[in-house]
């Protein structure tokens, strides 16, 4: 058997936290550009210029403005939203990415 296992308890429950995605920056940082990646192509053009120019901002090894890596995020995380189904695994890497640098 799979999946989540939830016992609830008591009024006023309004969700689970769930923090399964890497802690480690480098691991996460990896994790979504290979997320990345695989959806680029099934995007229109513009959507891949703009995922090109955010792997830009977001793939490099030297120092990186706090507010551009944020703008870069949203944009790919944009684009990966209107894909439903398959940008998902873009947008969790996302979030992982966020709580990994301390962005949320």
């Amino acid at each position: 058997m799979t999946g989540d296992s939830v016992m609830q308890f008591g009024n006023f429950n309004i969700g689970m936290v769930k923090s399964q995605g890497p802690v480690d920056q480098r691991a996460a940082h990896e994790q979504m550009i290979d997320a990345v990646l695989a959806i680029r192509a099934h995007v229109p053009e513009p959507d891949r210029a703009v995922i090109d120019d955010s792997l830009s901002i977001l793939d490099t090894d030297g120092p990186v403005d706090r507010g551009r890596f944020r703008q870069a995020l949203g944009a790919i995380g944009g684009i990966a939203a209107l894909l439903g189904a398959t940008g998902a695994p873009v947008i969790e890497s996302i979030g992982n990415v966020m709580e990994a640098f301390g962005l949320s």
